[in-house]
């Protein structure tokens, strides 16, 4: 039976994209592994574009009301 794994954090994600870019500026790898990097690099952004974007609307949703700006207009 295969052992399962935790999914990778946002901050691993983040490491790895930070590797794969320090490798790919070296430039001393083979070409195609370079493209196996780049688009291993892709995955692992959009992953954490998505991860982002969610938390991004959570932390909306959570401060919703104490957010909203005051109608100053109204007090004339």
């Amino acid at each position: 039976m295969a052992k399962k794994t935790a999914p990778l954090s946002i901050e691993d994600h983040l490491k790895r994209l930070q590797e794969i870019a320090t490798i790919l500026d070296r430039g001393d790898v083979p070409l195609e592994e370079q493209l196996q990097l780049f688009a291993e690099g892709m995955d692992l952004a959009a992953t954490a574009r998505t991860y982002l974007e969610r938390a991004e609307l959570r932390i909306q949703e959570l401060s919703g009301p104490l957010t909203a700006q005051p109608d100053h207009d109204s007090d004339l």
